[in-house]
């Protein structure tokens, strides 16, 4: 099957992709929040108050909304020294578990993360300075990591297109 030939697919790829331009949303106004803070603390001695806080959560957001984009295109990072001496068929079994560890790992972070929530939202907790609420946070981190995991789910029986392109490669 190739990678874009089912529908659970290319819906997937919709879905990562929506939440890597939100991701990519977050970090343009991190960015120019970063800078109004640096430029009001340097020249009008006025930094922004609260600066500090949303920078934490920004980074949040940024990455667990990214994270689900980067394993559907195959952009993690991957150590090729003994993969690459392995014989196809071993690779691609190699592949699929630790995508299915992978898998379960964000898994169980998600849920956690969803009953961490609850927890979190029942005793009022919220940042220091400006008092944001740690809640909402919990279940961007939980959607993000749930994606992740399903794109891992996905890779099981969808190789990557990074993977595809080496077997390609090997194959020639």
């Amino acid at each position: 099957m190739k990678q874009n030939d089912h529908v659970i697919v290319r819906a997937t790829g919709l879905v990562v992709t929506i939440s890597a331009y939100l991701a990519g949303l977050v970090l343009v106004a991190l960015m120019l929040l970063t800078t109004a803070d640096v430029a009001g603390r340097y020249f009008f001695n006025s930094p922004i108050t609260g600066v500090f806080d949303v920078t934490h959560f920004a980074v949040l957001i940024m990455v667990f909304l990214g994270l689900a984009y980067c394993g559907f295109q195959g952009g993690h990072v991957a150590i090729d020294i003994l993969y690459n001496q392995l014989s196809r068929p071993i690779a691609v079994i190699l592949n699929r578990i630790v995508n299915l560890i992978g898998c379960i790992l964000f898994g169980l972070i998600a849920w956690r993360s969803l009953v961490q929530s609850a927890d979190v939202k029942e005793f009022n907790e919220a940042s220091q300075l400006v008092l944001i609420p740690f809640y909402p946070f919990y279940y961007i981190l939980a959607f993000g990591a749930a994606l992740f995991a399903f794109v891992m789910a996905l890779r099981i029986f969808v190789p990557a297109p990074e993977t595809e392109t080496n077997v390609e490669d090997a194959e020639t």
